[in-house]
């Protein structure tokens, strides 16, 4: 389908699949970067080490969240609530 022939609202399938993607992929490098964590035996350098862990991971689940909450709010463009149809009067 091309842009001018789709739907209006309609996202581009090869975006949502992107969008998936790349939602799994820093969810699950969020969740791997935190199993290595290795014992470099100084303690300060170990903080600092594990503080910038820490943030790589929380920066990698926030950027999951925000990808889907992109997919949340194609979808909802995509798919009108009927609840939010019958609000405004639409019986559909």
């Amino acid at each position: 389908m091309t842009e001018g022939s789709r739907a209006p609202g309609a996202a581009d399938p090869a975006t949502l699949r992107a969008l998936t993607t790349s939602r799994a992929s820093t969810r699950a490098m969020s969740d791997e970067l935190l199993t290595h964590l290795p014992d470099l035996g100084d303690l300060p350098t170990q903080r600092a080490l594990d503080a910038w862990v820490e943030q790589a991971a929380d920066t990698l689940l926030a950027l999951s969240e925000a990808l889907e909450e992109r997919l949340l709010d194609l979808g909802s463009a995509r798919a009108p609530d009927v609840s939010s149809r019958a609000r405004h009067g639409d019986p559909r």
